[in-house]
């Protein structure tokens, strides 16, 4: 009588033990499953953070007159020879010079570099220069 006790007893362990080693083979499996199925998607942020087909990144030294963040679009101005460059940030100084990374498009490089003291503001679609005065601009009383 004992031993149909202990042999009853002992086959519900082993279904129990083989339902329990099913489960965690299943759980093992499902992981590797879905580890290979989204695993792949890291290598195609990377491509997407390279640099844009027909842009250049350049350091210039310039002064920031907007917070800064990476990837924002912003103008690069210099006012005394009336120039503005799209651009997009990349990475803020390290040294207290004001060197900023940025990215422009190649054919905007040539005046970024043949002038400096640059302005970093905010991208304005609108943005122009006032009109320059010609002639003189006082006027005499008597």
């Amino acid at each position: 009588m004992i031993s149909k006790i202990a042999g009853n007893i002992l086959k519900r362990d082993t279904k129990t033990k083989v339902w329990w080693m099913k489960l965690a083979i299943a759980i093992v499996l499902s992981n590797i499953f879905f580890f290979a199925l989204f695993s792949g998607s890291e290598t195609k942020v990377d491509a997407v953070s390279s640099i844009p087909e027909g842009w250049v990144e350049i350091q210039v030294r310039a002064e920031l007159l907007t917070p800064f963040q990476s990837g924002k679009k912003v103008l690069l101005l210099q006012r005394s020879a009336r120039k503005r460059v799209e651009a997009m940030l990349e990475t803020s100084p390290l040294e207290p010079e004001g060197r900023f990374t940025v990215l422009v498009k190649e054919t905007e490089v040539e005046s970024l570099l043949k002038y400096d003291s640059w302005e970093i503001v905010p991208f304005l679609k609108t943005l122009t220069f006032a009109p320059l005065s010609r002639g003189l601009d006082h006027e005499i009383r008597y």
